[in-house]
């Protein structure tokens, strides 16, 4: 994750646009990559693929997944540079890393392509999105394991929907999280102010 950044905030309009980039980057590496698959394997059935039906992989396959992935990589670097996140090109490799392996890792459990692609954005947007103080990996984490917990399940109950906005929604959960702990952060500044006695004018 992006650690606390020193000196002067960003504004929220900065976030919300690096946010905006980001997603719409992560968008199209998604849609790359789901092409990809439809080019690979959408001549074959359900049920010739859950019996293991193997089909060789193109030239041309390699290189759609190859661009989804890069496309990918791209969005974190925009992440990282617009929301000024210190040391950006590290943060941006960790999170291209990191979204690759839920790539990877997740298809042996969902066994679907689109689960595992909203888990690599919002982990990828966990470490690529500038952090305040304020901010927590905790508050992060639970925002991207919500999200893709919530994708998984609206794509087996309505799956157009769910792939149209499943890769729309990681990064601004991400930006949600963060305002949830700005707001929890004035809370406990504006409770303080309050418990702390006045002072009495000298005499």
């Amino acid at each position: 994750m992006s650690e606390p950044a020193s000196g002067e905030r960003i504004s929220t309009r900065r976030k919300w646009a690096a946010v905006g980039v980001g997603t719409l980057l992560l968008t199209g590496s998604f849609w790359l990559v789901l092409y990809a698959f439809d080019m690979w394997l959408g001549d074959l059935t359900v049920a010739e693929i859950e019996a293991g039906a193997e089909v060789p992989m193109t030239r041309t396959v390699g290189f759609t997944l190859t661009g989804g992935y890069a496309v990918m990589g791209a969005a974190f670097v925009a992440l990282a540079l617009i929301s000024r996140r210190p040391h950006p090109w590290r943060g941006a490799a960790v999170a291209w890393l990191a979204g690759g392996a839920m790539w990877i890792l997740l298809p042996f459990v969902t066994h679907e392509p689109y689960t595992p692609m909203v888990a690599g954005f919002a982990a990828g947007g966990l470490a690529a999105l500038r952090a305040e103080l304020e901010h927590t990996v905790g508050r992060r984490v639970v925002g991207a394991l919500v999200i893709t917990v919530y994708v998984y399940l609206l794509l087996r109950i309505a799956l157009l929907p769910g792939v149209i906005v499943a890769p729309l929604l990681p990064l601004p959960v991400l930006a949600w999280a963060d305002a949830l702990a700005e707001r929890q952060a004035l809370n406990r500044a504006a409770g303080g102010q309050a418990a702390k006695p006045a002072r009495r004018p000298a005499r």
